[in-house]
């Protein structure tokens, strides 16, 4: 999910921020974080505090933190308005023992992006974690006494050194202008997300705890948000969309407005800032009508026009993305073994699977993972014969919600070869049967199990002949057409080694 981000275009209230209870969200989707993280107020000033301690150097997921943390704040400044004042502390990068290590490394200042991202690019982690010395000297460095300011502080471990930064946090509001801490937790343990959260109440902010680099990166274009303001008077725009459509179809999006180059029409979540975005089109200089993609999962979306040289939302729609209906359909009757085509409609979450089970037996017996695309599936009817099911199988609740009965009959394969044959010399042996991916011709002792072979060559469905070569000891034995990977032996006839 792309994520850049402005605020609302509405008016900070009479009596300044709000100061809001902390939340750790569990949803999905970053982009229901951001829009809790985003804050009502406007802000002329923004402090990063970033945690620059020994443990910055652990991984979030598959990547450093401290990678991470370097490549969101330089996504965030690519879109943060030049005009506002920015600045950067980090935390734990100097001394292995100071709890005293807290740096002014870029102070706040206009068209500081670049100075802020190629700062935060040279962190090295390294030390303690003295987080209430950082939040107060990030405090400080932006006159948070005089200054509309938000600070986002990035951590990944709450260490105090003696110190308690939610009484700090407290403090520091009670004092401020127009004061918001947003505290933004990499994979913090239970303990930890519940002392984050409370820097974040105190300090009249929100707390998200990231699970990955999307997390991180779009909760910190949210948190930074409140230092964009749109202009007063904006161009007017308009949007034609359907209201209503499946998750993942394809739809046709009509508008109107200023096509500057750079426009998109947008879909995000509602209530996000401006600029925030699951997915995207560009408009056209000649308005033509675009095409976009319903976002994969149900619920209530927003189309926009979205102007970024203004960083303002000029129109919008709400759009409805309905769950896909769940179906399935196979052949009524397949041969044992034999490949089955199985068409299906569903959401295709993660997870999700066509399964086969024997009638009255919900125990999976051979599966298929689902993809967007809905395109048909293939499966090998079992190799015994009788009454079974094909399922769409719901990971999320472990639910059927669409299945389809199937009768596999007994195999059916032959095969014809010379009923003689010179030792290591190779025969060719026309055969039928189920041509399933795992199939094979064989010969073997008649003791020998069905696993079992002296010589082997695997059927092609394209091709009615294997080539196989036989025995090199003379003796009687058994051509077989062996079915499922060794499972099953469908048809067998003698041939004699010289």
């Amino acid at each position: 999910m792309a994520a850049h981000h402005a605020p609302h275009p509405h008016d900070r209230p009479d009596d300044g921020r709000k100061t809001e209870a902390p939340m750790t969200f569990r949803l999905p989707l970053v982009a229901a974080m951001l829009a809790l993280l985003a804050a009502p107020a406007l802000a002329d000033s923004a402090m990063l505090v970033i945690d620059s301690s020994a443990s910055m150097a652990g991984k979030l997921g598959r990547d450093r933190k401290a990678d991470l943390v370097a490549d969101a704040v330089a996504s965030a400044m690519t879109d943060f308005p030049t005009e506002a004042k920015v600045g950067l502390l980090a935390f734990g990068s100097e001394s292995k023992s100071s709890c005293g290590d807290a740096t002014v490394v870029v102070k706040p200042q206009t068209d500081g992006n670049d100075a802020v991202s190629q700062a935060a690019a040279k962190l090295t982690p390294r030390g303690k974690a003295p987080l209430a010395v950082a939040i107060e000297r990030a405090a400080n460095a932006i006159d948070y006494r005089r200054e509309h300011a938000t600070i986002v502080v990035i951590v990944d471990k709450i260490e105090t050194c003696d110190a308690d930064p939610c009484v700090l946090a407290e403090s520091l509001k009670a004092r401020s202008k127009d004061l918001a801490i947003e505290v933004i937790g990499l994979g913090l343990d239970e303990a930890d997300s519940a002392r984050a959260a409370c820097i974040a109440e105190k300090g009249g902010g929100k707390f998200l705890n990231a699970k990955d680099g999307t997390d991180l990166g779009g909760g910190l274009a949210a948190a930074l948000a409140n230092a964009k303001a749109p202009p007063a008077t904006l161009p007017s725009a308009s949007i034609e969309a359907p209201g209503r459509v499946i998750q993942s179809d394809r739809f046709s999006v009509g508008y109107d407005g200023p096509k500057t180059k750079g426009d998109r029409i947008q879909i995000t979540w509602p209530g996000l800032p401006a600029g925030s975005e699951i997915r995207s089109v560009l408009v056209a200089a000649d308005g033509k009508t675009r095409e976009m993609q319903a976002p994969a999962e149900a619920g209530t979306y927003e189309i926009r026009y979205y102007h970024p040289e203004l960083n303002a939302v000029l129109a919008t729609r709400t759009l409805d993305v309905a769950m896909r209906p769940v179906t399935v359909s196979a052949p009524a009757r397949v041969p044992a073994g034999a490949p089955m085509s199985i068409a299906w409609t569903g959401p295709a979450e993660r997870f999700d699977e066509i399964w086969i089970t024997k009638a009255g037996d919900p125990t999976r017996l051979d599966g298929v993972g689902l993809r967007h695309n809905g395109k048909s599936v293939t499966l090998d009817a079992p190799l015994e014969p009788g009454s079974y099911e094909v399922q769409y199988h719901s990971a999320a609740d472990n639910t059927v919600p669409a299945k389809v009965a199937i009768i596999v009959d007994p195999p059916s394969a032959t095969l014809t070869a010379p009923a003689s044959a010179t030792a290591g010399t190779r025969i060719d042996v026309a055969w039928t049967g189920p041509g399933a991916r795992y199939d094979d011709v064989t010969i073997a002792r008649s003791d020998m199990a069905s696993s079992e072979h002296l010589t082997m060559a695997r059927v092609r469905p394209d091709m009615p002949t294997v080539r196989i070569t036989v025995p090199s000891e003379p003796g009687s034995y058994e051509l077989r057409y062996v079915a499922g990977d060794g499972k099953a032996v469908f048809a067998t006839v003698p041939i004699s080694v010289q």
